[in-house]
């Protein structure tokens, strides 16, 4: 299904030309950024890379430390509290996973920074957040929340039981009929891009007994011809990366999408930047005729409310600012077809679960995060 050598070459090649100094860039030459250091961990974590993450221990583990702190100062001359900032609350949990992975977060479990984050009362801040209305973010928050709760448990000595069994509860008491969040009669990108994170949480928690198979089958409904799942063309490593996850997370729906898994290992392995990187996507720069057609096939073919979901895309695409990807990862906008180390590690990310889907052995060959959110594999629990 991959072909595996030369693209985890190709990728450990293009994670060490954005090397930056004692950290690195999201792109090639950018300045350095604290988010492309935690990217880059993930991407040599996921290539098994032991030997580079041994050496660099110390030196990235005072990187990630002062990334942090200088970020968090810098949020709070703009904020009076960053408890739902999803910047630094993005910048915080991605730092702990980084740390979990260079085996020095017990030394320091940051524990200032994430119990001043705790929620008092767990239930009232997922309500406002308008998680269980499926307002945009507002999955990525109880993914955040949910993650400081297993950290404080596992690293500060916290009983948290009790709010992680609420926070089951409540998720499981508020779901819609497509098995996410929010009062859509349809599937759109947003209810299931927006929706996944929490799944996240349910897969590192073990949690067994919900119905995997109808939100699968309707993040499915959502491939385009390519077999990805953005409301623009050319996938976009979040998009697919989050419905990939959800066809993944159960056998069952894995084995009854095998045909579009496969369609979308290939798409993704063909997109692939000569650089050995990925990129959000080819089809939205330059405005040309060859572009223009791909985006009005992928909005014909949508179904329902997610048509109008992708004409809406497009239109907002058209605008100039939109000419670059601009982002808090990263001080430089850069081009939608250059390769950076976010969707980088998605696109390797989203391969790597879809060869463990149907290789027993897949999973060992590749280094999935032993901490909660993006980037656990339920394989890590079956190895005790």
């Amino acid at each position: 299904m991959l072909k595996e050598g030369n693209i985890r070459a190709g990728y450990a090649g293009f994670i060490a030309s954005c090397r930056a100094g004692d950290g690195y860039s999201l792109t090639p030459g950018a300045p350095v950024s604290p988010y492309a250091l935690c990217f880059a961990i993930f991407g040599w974590q996921l290539l098994r890379q032991d030997e580079v993450l041994t050496t660099h221990r110390q030196l990235w583990d005072r990187e990630l430390r002062n990334g942090l702190a200088t970020f968090r100062a810098r949020r709070l001359v703009a904020y009076s509290t960053l408890a739902r900032d999803k910047a630094y609350l993005q910048l915080l949990t991605f730092t702990l996973s980084s740390l979990a992975i260079l085996d020095t977060l017990r030394e320091d479990p940051l524990e200032e920074q994430v119990c001043a984050l705790l929620p008092d009362d767990l239930g009232s801040e997922l309500a406002e957040s308008g998680v269980f209305v499926g307002r945009p973010r507002s999955g990525n928050h109880a993914m955040f929340m949910a993650i400081l709760l297993c950290h404080a448990q596992q690293y500060l000595g916290h009983d948290t039981t009790a709010q992680l069994e609420q926070w089951v509860q409540l998720h499981s008491a508020a779901r819609n009929q497509l098995g996410f969040w929010g009062n859509s009669r349809g599937m759109t990108h947003l209810q299931f891009q927006n929706g996944y994170h929490q799944y996240e949480i349910l897969e590192y928690l073990g949690i067994r007994n919900w119905d995997w198979e109808a939100p699968a089958d309707a993040v499915a409904s959502l491939a385009d011809m390519e077999g990805q799942f953005a409301p623009y063309p050319g996938g976009g490593g979040c998009y697919d990366y989050d419905a990939i996850f959800m066809l993944t997370g159960s056998q069952g729906a894995a084995e009854r999408h095998r045909f579009l898994l496969e369609r979308t290992a290939a798409t993704l392995q063909r997109n692939r930047n000569p650089d050995g990187g990925f990129c959000e996507s080819h089809n939205i720069r330059p405005r040309n005729r060859r572009n223009w057609s791909t985006a009005w096939r992928h909005i014909l073919r949508g179904r329902g409310p997610a048509r109008w979901e992708r004409l809406r895309q497009f239109l907002s695409l058209q605008r100039s600012r939109h000419d670059r990807v601009s982002n808090h990862w990263t001080e430089e906008p850069y081009a939608w077809s250059s390769s950076d180390l976010w969707n980088s590690w998605f696109r390797m990310l989203t391969l790597a679960r879809i060869e463990s889907a149907f290789d027993p052995t897949g999973a060992v060959r590749w280094g999935f995060i032993n901490y909660p959110g993006i980037g656990y594999h339920y394989s890590l629990r079956e190895e005790g």
